[in-house]
């Protein structure tokens, strides 16, 4: 008489088990990069409607950006935020998927890396006399503005008004004034006028950071507006002053960190066009000992803090391209 056979013997099972097993190894990669992928393309294509925003946005005040405080290469993207929101209407804009901060990688590196290594903190507050964007419900103080709580957990980087920005402005594209502003708050006074959209730096006193003459636009097309944060050489390096810091700056980013998008960053330039860059292609030789915004081409004032291979490579990095800055093959 025949029997029905209604169950797998042990050796079938393990066998399905073990091919489920292989396939679910060789799958969950493939899936895992397609997730980044898909997340790395609409980041791209945050930064390219913010370019384009920032175009309008220029288009209606004589082609300029907005006066946005800086600190040097330190760019407070979270106010040129604010100063944009009409012509974006979603703060998601300003988020890369692949960021872990919920409050932004601008907000992060400007406050928690300066506490962690007991500096004061970057960030200004909305009603700082050179921001004016509005009044935090959180306590602004005074001087660089920011109170935190007990503890980094405790942060609120004025989040009622900022929105969590994960790109970092090009900071050396804008310039500064003396007394362009009331004085107290972060900037003391010194104004930092946005860049003319299609010509470059302005300002009356010279470029930030460097305090070298404004440099102007050799190409629209090739001169960088935002980048994935971090994007300067605190965010990659110790303190150039301090090297006894790199264990604080290695654990706020992680060792060797070269962007969210896997070995490089999504940028997105002056003419509103965004483009993915692998990190070597934006920093070729890293960032150095000096400060990174002193290692342009034509600063010969500032040999002083570069030797002779560091004069090598000035103005190749992203910071300077499509300006007279620039090196030659960069311009």
């Amino acid at each position: 008489m025949n029997r029905t056979r209604n169950a797998f013997t042990l050796i079938e099972l393990l066998v399905v088990i073990a091919i489920i097993a292989i396939l679910a190894a060789i799958l969950f990669p493939v899936f895992a990069q397609a997730k980044a992928a898909a997340k790395k393309a609409v980041t791209l294509s945050n930064l390219k409607q913010l370019g384009t925003a920032a175009y309008i946005y220029a288009n209606d005040y004589d082609d300029q950006l907005g006066d946005t405080p800086c600190l040097n290469e330190q760019g407070d993207n979270y106010v040129l935020a604010v100063r944009m929101q009409p012509y974006i209407k979603a703060n998601g804009l300003w988020v890369n998927l692949q960021s872990p901060y919920k409050d932004g990688a601008v907000a992060h590196g400007e406050v928690d890396l300066p506490e962690a290594v007991g500096a004061t903190v970057y960030m200004k507050a909305p009603n700082d006399p050179c921001v004016g964007v509005g009044t935090s419900i959180y306590p602004t103080g005074t001087g660089y503005s920011y109170i935190n709580g007990t503890a980094n957990t405790d942060s609120n980087y004025y989040s009622d008004i900022y929105p969590p920005v994960d790109f970092e402005l090009n900071a050396n594209m804008w310039g500064y004034t003396q007394n362009g502003c009331p004085t107290g708050g972060l900037t003391d006074g010194y104004s930092h006028p946005g860049p003319n959209i299609s010509s470059g730096v302005q300002g009356g006193n010279g470029q930030n950071g460097t305090g070298q003459a404004p440099p102007t636009f050799t190409s629209v097309a090739k001169a960088i507006l935002m980048i994935d944060a971090p994007g300067d050489n605190q965010y990659y390096d110790p303190n150039p002053y301090n090297s006894t810091d790199y264990s604080l700056v290695a654990g706020l980013w992680g060792v060797n960190y070269q962007g969210f998008d896997g070995q490089g960053n999504n940028a997105v330039f002056f003419d509103s066009h965004a483009k993915f860059y692998n990190h070597n292609a934006l920093i070729p030789h890293g960032w150095v000992e000096a400060e990174d915004d002193w290692l342009c081409y034509q600063c010969g004032s500032q040999a002083q803090y570069m030797d002779a291979q560091q004069l090598a490579w000035a103005g190749q990095a992203w910071i300077f391209w499509g300006t007279t800055y620039a090196s030659p093959n960069n311009q």
